[in-house]
């Protein structure tokens, strides 16, 4: 009886469910005392892996993105498993990844002490020959209200497509979590700024249990009330100070909301993406339902396809490694593999079709 509780779930180990308990009383404290994950612009341990890059051309910064008060910035982000210089590095058939990070905006960086089993698990298991993890701005500090991020993010993406020259088509978005919304607002403001010569679109995405909806979460009770809560790892104050600190007084408008609140607006999506969940997390009714929504939305041209891991929590592929889901995180990697290689297939067949 005792072991059973421990575990939480009848098909988790004893260690599993310690181990979810300890990144709960782990997440816990560090909400209660309002701690800043350290961020810096300093290669640290990464050494040459850790780039800095500078905003982009600020024409690149426009309608959302444009902040009176938050501006874009110099951003740091580290390659795995080395840098990649140019396109004539990737290998044939393989990608560059652009991963954004999880953590409810206020926790996480992408260096190796995060970041490297989600890593090396997707240079493992897909056709990644190298990953970019962006270190955005957390919301936690002075200048991490939105849309901090997406000015960062779009400063990443613009680097890897106009200052190494490397092909939207060669380049997978990827995003757990936070880093998943995040990635879904980007493929928004793709699709608004309306110039695919200048920010044309990724081949595909990957977003790994993406939260849907930041608003919210300032009300804990939409996390503690899931069904999912005893089976999550995630308290309830965490999502919320990351909801408070990521708003603050930001005035909630329809151009705001379409992209902090993205279940609730959905669009054409500029390319495919793939949502990778899990059956314990809090958040899988939402990812159903999002894929729901941009699937009638969308009708015929529906690019949204859903893979659900049935007996895992929150962002596998972020703590597999601490909860011991190493398995369920590699079959999910895999799955990305083979969207990947279908989306490509399909383009290739496309194109080859127009010959004709």
């Amino acid at each position: 009886m005792a072991s059973s509780r421990i575990r939480h779930d009848p098909n988790w180990s004893v260690r599993q469910g310690l181990a979810g308990s300890f990144l709960k009383l782990f997440l816990r404290t560090y909400t209660a005392c309002h701690f800043r994950w350290p961020i810096s612009l300093k290669p640290h341990h990464e050494g040459e892996r850790f780039v800095v890059i500078d905003p982009a051309n600020t024409h690149f910064y426009t309608g959302v993105a444009v902040d009176q008060e938050v501006k874009p910035e110099a951003v740091g982000a580290t390659w795995f498993p080395e840098p990649c210089i140019d396109a004539i590095s990737i290998p044939d058939g393989q990608y560059v990844v652009l991963h954004l990070h999880g953590g409810s905006y206020v926790l996480g960086d992408g260096r190796t002490s995060s970041c490297n089993f989600l890593a090396k698990t997707l240079l493992n298991h897909t056709p990644a020959s190298h990953i970019l993890c962006l270190q955005y701005r957390l919301a936690c500090y002075p200048n991490g209200r939105f849309p901090a991020q997406l000015q960062d993010t779009l400063t990443a993406y613009v680097y890897l497509i106009h200052t190494l020259q490397i092909p939207s088509s060669r380049i997978v978005l990827s995003g757990d979590s936070s880093g998943g919304h995040l990635a879904l607002a980007l493929l928004r403001y793709i699709v608004e700024y309306g110039d695919p010569s200048r920010l044309p679109p990724p081949q595909c995405s990957w977003l790994w249990s993406p939260w849907c909806d930041v608003p919210a979460a300032v009300d804990p009770d939409s996390w503690t009330q899931s069904e999912n809560y005893g089976t999550e790892y995630i308290p309830g104050s965490f999502p919320t100070w990351g909801a408070r600190q990521f708003l603050r007084d930001l005035a909630i408008t329809e151009t705001v909301e379409r992209y902090v609140a993205p279940i609730h607006h959905p669009f054409i999506l500029p390319s495919p993406v793939l949502i990778i969940t899990g059956g314990r997390e809090v958040l899988f009714p939402d990812h159903q339902e999002l894929v729901r929504r941009f699937q009638e939305f969308a009708g015929k041209e529906s690019q949204i396809e859903l893979v659900v891991e049935e007996k895992v929590p929150h962002d596998v592929l972020m703590i597999g490694w601490i909860m011991r889901f190493h398995q369920e995180a590699e079959a999910c990697a895999r799955q990305a593999g083979d969207f990947v290689r279908r989306v490509g297939a399909a383009e290739r067949s496309g194109v080859t079709e127009q010959a004709r």
